[in-house]
C-alpha cells in the first residue's frame, strides 16, 4: 500500500497526515496550501476534472457504461471490492463519508474525511425522471434499424408486439434482481454485485460478456457506415457505383474508420463528445419517424404481411433482438445510486416509464417499418428508403454522425473491461498498473479497432452482428441477473442476511411465515428459468447466425454462377 499512498501523493489524492481530536485520522492533499475544507473539496474537483489522468482505463473497468465524468463530479476516492481506486460521492450535508467498505483490513483503508461540501450540489440527475432519460438513451440504438426485419421473422405486428409485452416484464424483474441484490452489498456497479452474489468468476464472466457485447456493437456501427454510404452513392451516383474502387463499400467503411475514428480512440477522456449526445438520440427517434413518415409518403405495394412467423427457430433466434434494443441493465445500478433518494421504489418508477416508452418507440417503429415494405424489408430499414429526398438524406448523415460519435465511448467501455481483466490475470500491483496504462491503451486500442474493421468488412449484413449481439444481451440481461436471483432467494431461506443483521433484507414484516417462504422459492426456481431462458436463447441464436451465414454465402455463389454464364 505504501506505493498507492505515493501515487495518491502524486495525483493529489487524500492521504494520512495528522490525528483529529477524538482519534480519528485526518486527509489532507499531495498539494499543500489548499485553505480550509470547503476549499479543499472545491479544489479537488476543478483538479479532478481538469487533470488528463483522471479517466485511466480502470475506470471504465467498474463503471463500463456510465459516464465516468459525472462520477468524477460527484466525488472523492475509495477502494472498492475489486482493489482498485475509484470514486464515491462526496455527502452535501457534512457527514462523514466512508472511502472503502468497513469490512476491510485497516491497513489497507483510507478512512474519513470532514469536508465541506456545501459550494458543490447534487447533479440534477439524481431525480428519478432523469433516471427514465438515462435509461432510454442508453437503450435507444442500432437495434431499431433491424425492428422492422425483426417483425417479419417474428410473425408481424400483433405476435411481435405480444412478444415485446413479455420480454419487458422479463426485464423488468431482473433489473429489479440487480437492484435488491446491490442494495443488500451497498455495491454500485454491475461488476461488484456479480462478484457480491455469485464470486469473483461471475464478475470476470459479466466482464468478458460486456466488453464482448461493446466489441460487437462497434461492428454493427462500422457495417451501419458502411450501408449508409451505398445509399448515398447509390441514389446519386446510380446502381454500378460499387465498380469505382473509391466508393465502394471496403473503401468507404475503411476510410471513415481510419480518419474519423481512429485518431480520438487515444484520447483518455471523452469529454470533447458529450456535445453529441443529444444528437445520437435525435438521430435513433429520427428514424421512428422516417418510418412513419414514408408509410404515408410512398407509393409501393407491400410484400407479404405475416401473421405466423415460418420458422420457430428464427422467430425465437429473433428474440435476442429485442433483447438488445431494450439492454440497459449494465447502467442500472450507476442511475439507481444517482438518483436522489436511492430507493427500489423510485427506481420501480423509472424502470416501469422507461421501458413503456422504449415500447412505444420501438412498436412505432417496427410496426410502420414492416406494414410499408412487408417481407421485402432489407435489414436495414433506411436502405429502402430514396436519398434524394431531403428528409431522408437529413436522417441518414445524422445516423452517420451518430455512429462516429458513439463508437468511441463504447470502445472506451470494452477497453476499460478488458484492461481490468489483464490487470486481474496478471495480477499487477497498482503502481504497475497505472505506470503500463499508457502502453496497454494505445496496443489494446489498436489491436481492437483493427479486428473490428476486418469484421464489419467481412460480416454480410447487419441482421447477423445484431443476432450474434443479442445473444451476448441475452446473458447480461438474463443469465447474469438469474444468477443473483438465485443467490438472494438462497441467501434469504438460508438466514444469511439475518445472521448477518442486515437491516436492507427485504420482506422483513414477513419473515419466517409461510409466505415469505414461498415468496422465496417462487424467486428461486424463477431465477432458474431466467438463467435457463437466456442460455437457451444464447445456443438457438448462434445455431441461426450460421444458417444466415450459410444462406448469405449459397446466395452469393448462385449469383456468381448466374452472372458468369
Amino acid at each position: 500500500m505504501d506505493s498507492l499512498h505515493r501515487l495518491q501523493e502524486q495525483e493529489g489524492y487524500p492521504r494520512h497526515n495528522s490525528t483529529s481530536s477524538n482519534g480519528e485520522p485526518r486527509l489532507s492533499y499531495g498539494s499543500p496550501g489548499r485553505g480550509s475544507a470547503g476549499g479543499l473539496a472545491n479544489s479537488f474537483l476543478v483538479d479532478s476534472l481538469r487533470r488528463s489522468v483522471d479517466m485511466p482505463a480502470y475506470m471504465q473497468w467498474q463503471t463500463l457504461s456510465t459516464d465516468v465524468s459525472l462520477k468524477l463530479r460527484q466525488g472523492s476516492i475509495r477502494i472498492n471490492k475489486s482493489n482498485i481506486v475509484e470514486w464515491t460521492s462526496i455527502d452535501e450535508h457534512n457527514e462523514k463519508t466512508p472511502l472503502m467498505d468497513q469490512s476491510m483490513d485497516k491497513e489497507e483503508s483510507i478512512r474519513y474525511a470532514d469536508i465541506n461540501c456545501n459550494e458543490t450540489t447534487k447533479p440534477n440527475d439524481s431525480s428519478w425522471k432523469v433516471g427514465v432519460f438515462l435509461l432510454v438513451n442508453t437503450a435507444l440504438g442500432a437495434g431499431i434499424l433491424n425492428y422492422p426485419a425483426a417483425y417479419d421473422r417474428l410473425g408481424g405486428i400483433v405476435i411481435s408486439t405480444l412478444l415485446q409485452f413479455g420480454i419487458v416484464i422479463l426485464l423488468a424483474t431482473t433489473m429489479l434482481a440487480l437492484i435488491w441484490s446491490a442494495d443488500l452489498h451497498q455495491d454500485t456497479t454491475y461488476h461488484d454485485v456479480l462478484r457480491s452474489m455469485g464470486g469473483k468468476r461471475a464478475q470476470q464472466l459479466a466482464a468478458t460478456s460486456i466488453m464482448s457485447t461493446c466489441f460487437g456493437v462497434d461492428v454493427t456501427f462500422l457495417i451501419i457506415i458502411g450501408d449508409q454510404f451505398d445509399r448515398l452513392f447509390y441514389t446519386f451516383i446510380g446502381h454500378n457505383f460499387c465498380e469505382t474502387f473509391w466508393l465502394s463499400r471496403t473503401f468507404t467503411i475503411i476510410v471513415t474508420a481510419v480518419i474519423l475514428i481512429w485518431p480520438i480512440c487515444y484520447f483518455k477522456r471523452l469529454d470533447f463528445l458529450r456535445y453529441l449526445c443529444m444528437l445520437g438520440i435525435f438521430a435513433m427517434i429520427y428514424v421512428v419517424f422516417l418510418n412513419v413518415y414514408e408509410y404515408y409518403a410512398l407509393d409501393v405495394v407491400p410484400g407479404q404481411i405475416k401473421t405466423s412467423p415460418t420458422s420457430i427457430i428464427a422467430a425465437f433466434a429473433s428474440l435476442p433482438v429485442i433483447c438488445f434494443a431494450y439492454q440497459t441493465h449494465e447502467i442500472v445500478l450507476p442511475v439507481y445510486s444517482s438518483l436522489a433518494k436511492p430507493r427500489a421504489t423510485n427506481f420501480i418508477k423509472s424502470t416501469i416509464f422507461s421501458l413503456i416508452l422504449l415500447l412505444v418507440i420501438y412498436n412505432l417503429g417496427g410496426s410502420y417499418g414492416y406494414i410499408t415494405f412487408g417481407d421485402k424489408v432489407k435489414a436495414d430499414i433506411i436502405q429502402m428508403y430514396d436519398a434524394k429526398d431531403p428528409v431522408v438524406a437529413s436522417g441518414i448523415i445524422a445516423l452517420i454522425i451518430k455512429m462516429v460519435s458513439t463508437y468511441v465511448p463504447i470502445m472506451f467501455c470494452g477497453r476499460g473491461a478488458l484492461d481490468g481483466l489483464y490487470a486481474e490475470w496478471f495480477k499487477l500491483s497498482t503502481e504497475q498498473y497505472i505506470k503500463g496504462e499508457r502502453v496497454r491503451r494505445i496496443t489494446i486500442t489498436t489491436l481492437w479497432n483493427i479486428f473490428v474493421l476486418i469484421l464489419a468488412i467481412v460480416t454480410p449484413n447487419i441482421t447477423i452482428a445484431i443476432e450474434t449481439l443479442g445473444s451476448l444481451a441475452a446473458c447480461n440481461v438474463f443469465v447474469f441477473p438469474g444468477i443473483c436471483m438465485v443467490s438472494l432467494a438462497r441467501r434469504h431461506l438460508n438466514g444469511y442476511y439475518a445472521k448477518m443483521n442486515n437491516d436492507r433484507r427485504l420482506l422483513q414484516n414477513l419473515e419466517g411465515t409461510r409466505t415469505w417462504r414461498y415468496i422465496w422459492n417462487f424467486s428461486y426456481f424463477y431465477g432458474v428459468f431466467i438463467i435457463f431462458f437466456g442460455i437457451a436463447m444464447f445456443v438457438l441464436v448462434f445455431v441461426q447466425v450460421g444458417i444466415d451465414i450459410t444462406k448469405k454465402s449459397t446466395n452469393v455463389e448462385t449469383s456468381s454462377s448466374s452472372s458468369s454464364s
